[in-house]
């Protein structure tokens, strides 16, 4: 028998691409591309399978629609879900406590958290800061941030709460006639000065050198402790424009005598005039962070382009009375007019998104006696409400007009963070993302799972494992609207689902073939099963004792299988659904044929899989039936799954464009290794 060629496509690690891409068959990644991938996985070492059913875990309220992880630190991990006014605290099977927040409904959508150890800060431009603590799985506490020392800030009004600060210099065993000194002023040194005795004549002096020094403006006073003449002390009053706040470090020292001292020290802590930085009046900040023993705030509604860290190990105290390098301090960021903080995420560096551009801090530690550097890594901004997922070191972001996934790395090449486009072969799978989470790799053979939701309800699953250059974006579909998504601490993918009955709380459970899944166990061997009100007038699933049976339609909350299980798990079905580019049409160089084609022969090769149907030149995919000859008869479906190679030959039919469907007509395992297409071009 003469061999027969065929075009093997083994990988499908590209995932779905753009319809503008069917015909670039030059392109990198056409042989590693799909035209359309539907409720599958990608295998980063190639080809694809199903994708994780959800396994329902409880009703949430219907105005649900945010969801945050809380990793405690004690190990245990839980589900936070918000609603407008309230917060739902939900462990692995159940809710268990509830709480009443701040968070009005049109907060809802771009709120951000911090979470650390036992406490969960909320953050939004109209709300005081709010802080969720956890006393016991069960017993959880809300209260408002205790923010310590506050600093003011001049928002341009007229103030008159400015405290000017006060120094007082006292001479020690100078001579006056033959003494001279030097003051420090916040490490500016005046010239020298002569002493005498007569202390107003004193202050006239040090007013005189200090006025000369080049950081001090005008409008400083000096004049004698004792009001008269009489007496060693002076003291400085930093009043004047220019000489706001409490800034100053004040020293001094004898020049020609060894006896004699100038002691300086602090009678009135200066406190700059202005209005405190975040208040009912002027406004909360958009985000926060916990970093290097600190807790980092910005985005203040009345000041955007600004960031505060809190004293180290203090993560509440903002006191800018801490002059030395672990106190606290204000950073208002050199950027463009309008450009506001949307996230600060601690990576590599500090990584600071706002709504114009990505920076990050080229020092790792933070300073209060060091200004950060910030360096930009590009300039696209970060979707206001969006989280940040990190994957691989990388983070993963959102662009400001939620249509393009962006990956922000550093490179020791560039020796900076690059923002690279991800989503660049998929972008018609990127459309205003509303909410996104990664999941780690579960096994030695999947990828990094990032899932991403639209604001029309649309999901998307994309497996990421970049050093391989594996981005595959697929599409996920379910009976009901995806709302929100998050991963908890036991690498959990949770899901906010508004299912026709009600909006509830899901989760991805690996080799679950169903979604919106609930299963019952029998002592004895049942037909009817009975509690599923909830599925009223829609079809259903069942999987008993590892046998599919369905699909049935509910009435009166009941089903009734053909034969009595002992083990059964009920929900609906989402069929995966996989279509093959294009066939290149290429018979020369720089020559294409394009005519009516057809695909004659299929060869798939396939892993533990119960269930596959394919369909070929336009027509409707047909079931395979996977039962071989000399295979056990009796065994379940589940437990009597086929690998090997798939042949189909003699497929009839012509079409212009022709592809391979591959998909299934009922609920088992598949995972196809490679797709072998032999066709008449």
């Amino acid at each position: 028998m003469v061999a027969r060629p065929g075009r093997m496509q083994s990988a499908t690690t590209a995932g779905e691409l753009d319809p503008s891409l069917h015909d670039r068959w030059e392109l990198k990644y056409f042989a590693t591309g799909s035209r359309w991938m539907e409720n599958v996985q990608v295998i980063p070492q190639g080809g694809f399978k199903n994708r994780d059913g959800m396994r329902d875990v409880g009703a949430v309220d219907a105005a649900a629609s945010r969801l945050f992880p809380f990793d405690a630190s004690d190990g245990s991990s839980y589900d936070l879900v918000f609603k407008p006014l309230g917060c739902a605290i939900w462990g692995e099977t159940a809710e268990l406590d509830t709480l009443v927040t701040g968070l009005a409904t049109e907060m809802l959508a771009t709120f951000t958290v911090a979470q650390q150890l036992d406490t969960m800060l909320l953050f939004h431009t109209d709300l005081k800061p709010q802080r969720i603590k956890i006393l016991a799985p069960n017993n959880w506490e809300i209260d408002d941030v205790p923010f310590v020392g506050i600093p003011t800030y001049d928002y341009g009004g007229v103030y008159t709460n400015g405290v000017s600060a006060v120094w007082e210099i006292e001479f020690a065993g100078l001579n006056g006639t033959t003494s001279f000194f030097v003051l420090t002023v916040s490490n500016q040194d005046t010239l020298s000065i002569d002493y005498t005795d007569d202390m107003l004549l004193m202050a006239a002096r040090v007013q005189d050198a200090v006025l000369d020094l080049p950081n001090v403006a005008p409008g400083i006073t000096v004049v004698s402790s004792s009001g008269d003449a009489t007496g060693s002390k002076v003291k400085i009053t930093f009043d004047g424009a220019g000489n706001e706040g409490d800034g100053w470090a004040v020293s001094g020292r004898v020049i020609n005598k060894a006896d004699a001292a100038v002691l300086a020290f602090k009678v009135t802590p200066g406190v700059e005039p202005g209005e405190d930085l975040i208040s009912a009046t002027k406004g909360w900040p958009h985000c926060g962070a916990f970093y290097s023993q600190r807790l980092l705030i910005g985005g203040f509604k009345s000041l955007p382009n600004a960031w505060m860290f809190s004293k180290v190990g203090d993560y509440f105290n903002y006191d800018k009375r801490f002059a030395e390098a672990n106190g606290p301090t204000l950073v208002p960021m050199d950027v463009s007019g309008g450009e506001r903080i949307e996230r600060i995420v601690p990576n590599r560096n500090l990584l600071i998104f706002t709504t114009q551009a990505e920076y990050w801090l080229a020092e790792r530690a933070l300073s209060k006696t060091t200004a950060p550097n910030h360096v930009q890594s590009s300039r696209h901004g970060a979707r206001r409400g969006v989280p940040i997922a990190e994957n691989e070191g990388a983070a993963l972001f959102l662009h400001s007009d939620g249509d393009v996934l962006g990956e922000n790395r550093y490179t020791d090449v560039e020796g900076n963070f690059v923002a690279t486009d991800i989503s660049l072969l998929a972008p018609h799978l990127v459309s205003h993302v509303k909410d996104q989470a990664v999941r780690r790799a579960t096994n030695s053979t999947s990828g990094n799972l990032l899932a991403m939701i639209q604001d029309n309800g649309a999901a998307r699953l994309v497996t990421i494992l970049r050093e391989q250059e594996v981005t595959a974006f697929t599409r996920m579909t379910t009976a009901g609207t995806p709302i929100a998504v998050s991963v908890n601490g036991r690498n959990e993918m949770s899901w906010l689902v508004d299912r026709p009955d009600a909006r509830r709380l899901e989760r991805f459970e690996n080799g679950l073939l169903l979604d919106a899944a609930i299963s019952f166990a029998y002592g004895v061997p049942t037909k009817t099963i009975a509690g599923l009100a909830r599925f009223n007038g829609r079809d259903v699933w069942a999987i008993g004792d590892d046998d599919v049976f369905g699909p049935f339609h509910v009435a009166a909350g009941a089903i009734t299988l053909p034969v009595g299980v002992m083990a059964v798990t009920v929900g609906t079905w989402a069929p995966p659904v996989v279509q093959t580019l294009p066939l290149p049409r290429t018979v020369g160089p720089n020559i294409v044929l394009k005519r009516r084609a057809r695909i004659h022969s299929v060869i798939l090769s396939v892993l533990d899989t119960t269930s596959i149907a394919i369909g070929v030149n336009g027509k409707a995919p047909v079931d395979i039936d996977l039962l071989r000859y000399g295979a056990v008869a009796d065994l379940p479906e589940l437990q009597a799954p086929f690998t090997g190679d798939l042949k189909l030959r003699g497929l009839t039919g012509y079409h212009d464009d022709p592809y391979v469907t591959v998909t299934q007509t009922r609920p088992g395992r598949m995972t196809v290794r490679s797709i072998t297409i032999e066709a008449a071009l």
